[in-house]
């Protein structure tokens, strides 16, 4: 069962978010590494279909309704501000700070603008690490999903992933 719900949540994501992932941006992601042994875009596909999965279980369990669909375009985006980080960023606490904002912006230009809950999942990502909290509960499953992420990101079968592999969580 988990399997098939991997596979779901990873042909969801590439289907919801095929704009994004068509998009200059993107693919650039994909040449940016982060958490030193990955990409941005493939760590922010990992996020997507965590995501996904959280939305589903929430779903299935509690009967949580989250606009997951908002939820896979900005996880595919969130990190999308941290491009050129060794030029943009002095050190780690101000790329923690500051690439929730630069992925704001970024992902409105390439949306045409943000409403409230995807500025809210985007740009507040990072709690605990900044100060503000998620306001929605799409701002808060995202920042699990990311936290779960940049830990599993370390696993060795997650090193040779491509967003076209088999595993996405």
């Amino acid at each position: 069962m988990i399997f098939r719900i991997r596979k779901m949540a990873k042909e969801t994501v590439k289907e919801v978010g095929a704009g994004v992932m068509a998009s200059r941006q993107f693919q650039e992601a994909d040449l940016q590494t982060h958490h030193l042994v990955t990409t941005v875009a493939r760590h922010s596909f990992r996020v997507a279909c965590i995501s996904f999965c959280i939305c589903h279980f929430l779903y299935v369990v509690f009967r949580i309704r989250t606009n997951w669909q908002l939820l896979i375009v900005c996880a595919l985006l969130h990190d999308i501000g941290i491009m050129g980080r060794d030029i943009k960023f002095e050190n780690n606490r101000i790329c923690c700070s500051q690439h929730p904002k630069d992925s704001m912006k970024i992902a409105g230009n390439l949306l045409g603008g943000l409403d409230d809950t995807a500025a809210d999942i985007i740009g507040n990502h990072m709690w605990p690490m900044t100060l503000t909290p998620p306001h929605t509960i799409e701002g808060f499953i995202i920042t699990i999903a990311d936290k779960y992420s940049a830990v599993t990101d370390f696993l060795p079968m997650n090193h040779r992933e491509s967003i076209t592999g088999t595993s996405c969580v």
